[in-house]
């Protein structure tokens, strides 16, 4: 496995890696045929603002050296403006973020409706916006081949393995396992194979964190091999920097299609859709526990599913799978604990003047490394009573808390989608409501003035 350490890099470089691999991925594998990939060396150069000798260069680049040269270095005199401002980018970028189908002109809206940078927004024009956005990786006037799906139509994985597709959605009420007078919303995770539409796991958890979905793709790596890539959607639990270490570390290619593009994992939402008929089902069988419904939910796909012939490959996917294993035979775990050990979460700390490290209260005591030596925090975020140290990249030493305060991590990232209220939105409509109001006072004012004059007249 590469030893590269993603944890070195701050959250900005790891989202431009992610950002721009996600481009380039398909230049670098060979499924796309020669049409589609000039088609496609058009967009990218677009999309990444360079010319095709630049775009030849980053993919060489990234053949050679690995996905970390695709961090920008930054410049001697970024984040320098006259009279645009970092603050309008930033403001327009979580706009956009919130919202990707705001246009240029509602950003203008949005932005002079902010109190904090009216006065600089006035003095701005879109076409400056526009320009500053397009700099920033955002260009809104070029968004055709995120939509279109030309080059990825009908893409379809030569073999098993080549390619899985995951995402998650909402499973089923089931009794508290706390309280039985209350219900607990399920959730579910789950992999498709590409080629053969074989689910090669899924399962229902009580709560939609990252660990369960690592735990969910462990499960699927143990029994089936390494997938050479995986294609994701944007949530938080697939583009937090910890799965990214993981993928890196297992050297499996992690890309995310970009919003409102679902068609890159089609095969996926399919077979989530699918799934509603086992839902609808087991809403009414009375299930007690998360144990009776993930039994019934490996036996449904086992023998419902799997089974079943697939009308777009003719073929049964365990059929289509099994026959075509053979002659692609997958990447197997060899060193199961090494493996395992992926799958802990990563932070850095450094030893004080105590000879210990402090880690989410806790307290963890170091011996035989001097004070002031940073070390990597390998940890189970449910059970944080024992850690694993890393020194030099190298394992260390296992380490009991001398003083456990939280047992399990707070601030764990989840894969929740809930409507949120802009307020950005209600802010321009707040003055919007505003400007309303004194149009119409003007108005009046206007009439009264013109009633008054008349009088005079008459």
């Amino acid at each position: 496995m590469k030893n590269i350490n993603i944890f070195d890099l701050p959250e900005k470089k790891i989202s431009e890696i992610q950002e721009k691999y996600a481009i380039l991925e398909p230049l670098l594998d060979t499924y796309l045929s020669d049409r589609e990939r000039r088609e496609y060396r058009k967009a990218a150069c677009e999309r990444l603002k360079v010319s095709e000798r630049t775009l030849r260069r980053y993919v060489q680049k990234v053949r050679e050296k690995g996905i970390t040269y695709l961090a920008r270095q930054e410049r001697s005199d970024a984040g320098t403006y006259r009279v645009f401002s970092k603050s309008i980018l930033n403001k327009a970028i979580s706009l956009i973020e919130e919202m990707p189908s705001r246009s240029i002109p509602t950003l203008m809206k949005l932005l002079s409706a902010d109190d904090e940078i009216s006065t600089q927004v006035n003095r701005i024009s879109p076409s400056t916006l526009y320009f500053h956005l397009r700099k920033a990786g955002y260009d809104l006037k070029h968004n055709d081949y995120r939509s279109s799906g030309r080059a990825y139509s009908s893409f379809e994985a030569d073999y098993p393995n080549q390619l899985w597709q995951g995402d998650a959605r909402h499973g089923i009420p089931l009794p508290h396992p706390d309280d039985l007078q209350k219900s607990k919303m399920t959730f579910l995770f789950g992999w498709i194979d590409d080629f053969s539409r074989q689910f090669m796991y899924a399962r229902y958890y009580w709560d939609e964190k990252l660990p369960r979905m690592e735990d969910s793709f462990r499960q699927a790596v143990f029994r089936w091999g390494l997938p050479e890539k995986i294609y994701l959607d944007n949530g938080p639990v697939y583009i937090s920097k910890a799965f990214l270490a993981i993928v890196n570390d297992l050297e499996v290619k992690k890309i995310h299609h970009p919003a409102y593009s679902a068609w890159c994992k089609g095969k996926i939402e399919a077979g989530m859709k699918l799934l509603k008929k086992f839902q609808a089902e087991a809403v009414v069988a009375g299930f007690k526990t998360i144990e009776e419904l993930n039994s019934a939910l490996f036996a449904w796909l086992d023998v419902e599913y799997h089974n079943k012939i697939h009308s777009s490959t003719g073929e049964t996917p365990k059929e289509r799978y099994r026959d075509n294993i053979l002659k692609h035979p997958p990447q197997r775990v060899k060193d199961l604990d090494t493996f395992n050990s992926y799958f802990l979460m990563r932070d850095k700390r450094k030893i004080d003047k105590y000879g210990r490290i402090s880690f989410k209260r806790n307290y963890y005591p170091i011996s035989g490394l001097p004070i002031g030596t940073w070390i990597e925090v390998w940890f189970d975020p449910f059970d944080l009573s024992e850690v694993q140290i890393y020194h030099n990249k190298v394992f260390y030493a296992k380490i009991t808390a001398s003083k456990l305060t939280n047992k399990v991590m707070s601030d764990i990232p989840e894969e929740r989608r809930t409507s949120s209220v802009s307020k950005a939105s209600v802010n321009y409509f707040k003055k919007v409501r505003e400007k309303h109001n004194e149009q119409k006072k003007r108005e009046i004012d206007e009439i009264s003035l013109f009633a008054l004059k008349k009088k005079e007249v008459e």
